[in-house]
């Protein structure tokens, strides 16, 4: 389970900004690997997309995935760090599936990355 450390990743050299924030251990370690992987050409935190979806209760409210990711092939993605106990949450997936369709539009991909 991620730590609740909160923390800025500094000078990240595939993101457009001098830092990138992070509200997780599991995010921090994401945020570096993502530096890392070959693969990755931009990332970032600071995207500003809230996808909206319907909670359980009827209520709506906006959900913001981790972190835009665009490969060195130009395809972008949108991956979620998450805990696997929270998976099967009905708000969970209801957030997962409205990201999903979000960016099944946007010719994008919706990764959910867990351990």
């Amino acid at each position: 389970m991620p730590t609740s450390e909160h923390g800025d990743l500094e000078n990240p050299t595939k993101s457009a900004y001098s830092v990138e924030r992070y509200d997780s251990s599991w995010e921090h370690d994401y945020m570096k690997r993502l530096e890392k992987d070959k693969t990755v050409a931009k990332w970032t935190k600071n995207h500003g997309i809230t996808i909206q979806y319907v909670t359980e209760a009827g209520n709506v409210r906006g959900y913001r995935p981790d972190f835009l990711v665009e490969r060195i092939d130009a395809k972008k993605e949108l991956h979620e760090i998450k805990g696997g106990q929270f998976l099967d949450n009905p708000d969970t997936k209801r957030k997962h599936e409205a990201a999903s369709n979000w960016c099944r539009k946007r010719g994008m991909s919706f990764v959910v990355i867990t351990k």
